[in-house]
């Protein structure tokens, strides 16, 4: 086999890093994002602003947005789907036939903000890979790797006191 053609399998099977995406394909999944996602979804929070909503959710009230932030939404899809297509599949599923029974979410998170409406009815199947891909290499990290720096930052926030 020549070398080409080595590197071109290699790269179809291990080309799933952010140099090996089309960045007009993020763009446009950015743009789906704005237009479709941004009503309720804001797109990120800081892991201040995390711990603040965190400890809201601990003493029983609603945080301050609509719904979870995208960059945690895509830590939680990522936990569970940590391949970038098994996440798309994922995502272009859960946004058509929303359910708390598929979903990844904590508990807390359905009781504050309920099952998101099925926006995926009125998307292309084009549409919807667009926008998951663009979350799975626009945000990086696991749920439990963000929650762990959260604790971290909680504690440390704590003992200053």
């Amino acid at each position: 086999m020549n070398i080409a053609i080595l590197l071109f399998m290699f790269l179809g099977i291990f080309g799933g890093t952010s140099q090996g995406i089309d960045k007009e394909e993020l763009r446009k999944g950015y743009e789906i994002y704005k237009n479709t996602c941004s009503v309720c979804h804001i797109e990120s929070v800081s892991l201040m602003d995390f711990a603040r909503a965190r400890m809201h959710v601990l003493k029983g009230e609603k945080p301050d947005m609509d719904a979870p932030p995208m960059n945690l939404v895509a830590a939680k899809i990522r936990q569970y789907y940590p391949r970038e297509l098994e996440f798309v599949e994922f995502v272009k599923d859960y946004i058509t036939h929303p359910s708390s029974k598929k979903g990844v979410c904590n508990k807390a998170a359905y009781s504050f903000f309920g099952t998101m409406p099925p926006i995926g009815e009125g998307m292309s199947n084009r549409e919807k890979e667009l926008v998951a891909k663009w979350m799975y290499y626009n945000f990086e990290g696991t749920w439990l790797e963000i929650f762990l720096k959260v604790k971290q930052l909680e504690k440390t926030t704590h003992s200053k006191k």
